[in-house]
């Protein structure tokens, strides 16, 4: 078994097991390395968080009305700055700050959500987390997502998914009568698609509400089988999105179309290709 790469929030030395690919997803690391880097980003992430938790920071409101403080935007630049130590050559995409070019010579961009939940940390809740998404030309293809006062560190490279170290997988679940949905907000949604939203949610066996982040990586973990979000930014999808996938997961936009950076605002995440088909044909041309 592997070992736990994202316990305590310092530097780990871990041999990470993968399981092997054709291709590497990074030009520049194989895919172990790639898992040990991103796990390492939890001691970049943790410190801070730790110190502005249940702190009372300013809060600001940004001009869309989300919510920021000093934690948010620290968070990033750390992250940033060892993204760019560690790839020069990439963009660094991020909720909080301008774009930081590489020297265009990879097609690798990196996407930051220092603090995914900024509503839940304000308000002293632990559900929030720290993501980052690797791009190959705008296709998610690793992950991860860092829920640091739950203490759980959530990676996907490739195949391979792990919550701290130990693989994980979405569960079996393929009759929405019995499914676990979540979505973070109805808020989130338009008239119309919070119709359909209710709809599904009729029919589903357990709805909850809240949560951001952690709902994708229960559901990567098989705690829940059903996700629908809408209204979402590229930070707010693409780290998570390979996470879900490598633990098996179903995972397209509203419509069944691929998730592609910058186009995709919504989801839908299944934890079967059966729950998710029957799904998408209650949607059908809602959203």
């Amino acid at each position: 078994m592997p070992r736990q790469p994202c316990r305590q929030p310092k530097r780990l030395q871990l041999k990470v097991r993968v399981k092997p690919t054709h291709s590497r997803i990074h030009s520049q690391l194989d895919n172990a390395e790639l898992a040990v880097f991103l796990s390492d980003l939890a001691a970049v992430s943790r410190p801070i968080i730790s110190r502005w938790f249940r702190a009372r920071p300013d809060i600001e409101i940004k001009p869309d009305t989300s919510p920021v403080t000093i934690a948010d935007r620290t968070v990033e630049l750390a992250l940033r700055d060892a993204i760019a130590r560690r790839f020069p050559g990439d963009d660094i995409f991020g909720e909080e700050h301008d774009v930081t070019r590489g020297d265009g010579s990879t097609g690798y961009q990196w996407v930051i959500d220092p603090i995914d939940g900024t509503k839940a940390f304000v308000s002293g809740k632990p559900t929030f987390g720290s993501i980052v998404g690797l791009l190959d030309y705008g296709r998610p293809v690793a992950g991860f997502c860092d829920v640091p006062m739950l203490g759980e560190c959530y990676l996907g490279v490739g195949e391979a998914a792990w919550l701290n170290g130990l693989p994980i997988s979405a569960s079996a679940s393929k009759d929405l009568a019995t499914s676990r949905l979540a979505t973070t907000s109805p808020d989130a949604f338009s008239p119309d698609g919070l119709a359909v939203f209710h709809r599904i949610s009729a029919l589903a066996g357990i709805t909850n509400y809240g949560g951001d982040c952690h709902n994708y990586v229960l559901l990567a973990a098989g705690h829940i089988d059903l996700v629908i979000e809408d209204s979402l930014a590229p930070h707010d999808i693409m780290g998570i999105v390979p996470i879900m996938r490598a633990a098996g997961a179903c995972v397209t936009d509203l419509r069944g179309n691929p998730v592609r950076y910058p186009q995709t605002t919504n989801l839908l995440c299944a934890a079967t290709p059966e729950l998710h088909a029957a799904v998408l044909a209650i949607i059908g041309d809602s959203f």
